[in-house]
C-alpha cells in the first residue's frame, strides 16, 4: 500500500524484469489506461513513482546498481490469464512514455503474474500498448532464483523498428582519440 499525495492509498506490486516497476491498475487513480488523456496517465504513474520512492527502499539481491524503481506501469487490471491481451502504459525515466508494451516491463509483469498464481509457465500471454496499440507477446518458461529469491525465466517477443543510426568518426590527430578519465 503506497500513499500517493492528493490520489490516497494505491496497492502496488513492484517486481523486476531488467528494471524495478510499480504497477498499479488504473482504476485506482481513477482513470482508464485506454480512454483518459495521455497527460492524466502521465501524471497518475509518475505520482505513483514519486510515492514508492519516497516510502520504500528498493534492494537487488546481486547488484545495488539495479537497486532503483525506473517507472510506473499503469495496467487495465487484467491480471488473470485471458487469450485477449491486457493492457497497460509505462512511464519511465523522467516521464517518458514507451511506445511498447515494454519488454523489461511485460518481463517483469508477467513474473508477477506467475507469482500471485494468474500465469502458468509456457502459458502465453499478450500485453498491449495503450499509447500506440503495439502488442508484446510473453511467457514464463522456467522457475530460477536470483539471490535468495523465486523468480522466472521470462521470453517476450514483438517488433521492433529502427528509428535512427549514428556515425561516428575518429580522427588519426585527434590527441583525445582513445578517450580520457573523468575523476
Amino acid at each position: 500500500m503506497v500513499d500517493v499525495p492528493r490520489r490516497g492509498k494505491v496497492v502496488v506490486d513492484i517486481a523486476y524484469g531488467g528494471a524495478f516497476y510499480a504497477f498499479v491498475n488504473a482504476g485506482q487513480l481513477g482513470l482508464d489506461v485506454l480512454s483518459s488523456r495521455m497527460r492524466d496517465l502521465v501524471d497518475g504513474a509518475s505520482a505513483v513513482t514519486a510515492a514508492v520512492k519516497a516510502q520504500f527502499k528498493i534492494t537487488h539481491p546481486e547488484s545495488e546498481d539495479l537497486a532503483f524503481l525506473y517507472g510506473t506501469i499503469l495496467t487495465d487490471g487484467k491480471d488473470a490469464y485471458d487469450e485477449e491481451p491486457t493492457t497497460n502504459i509505462c512511464v519511465f525515466a523522467d516521464e517518458q512514455v514507451d511506445r511498447s508494451p515494454t519488454g523489461s516491463g511485460v518481463t517483469a509483469r508477467i513474473a508477477l503474474q506467475y507469482h500471485k498464481g494468474l500465469l502458468g509457465l509456457n502459458r502465453p500471454r499478450a500485453f498491449r500498448s495503450s499509447a500506440t496499440g503495439s502488442v508484446f507477446t510473453g511467457s514464463a518458461v522456467r522457475e530460477a532464483t536470483c539471490g535468495d529469491f523465486k523468480a522466472v525465466i521470462v521470453e517476450v517477443s514483438g517488433q521492433a523498428h529502427y528509428t535512427g543510426t549514428a556515425s561516428f568518426t575518429v580522427e588519426d590527430d585527434d590527441p583525445l582519440k582513445d578517450g580520457f578519465l573523468l575523476k
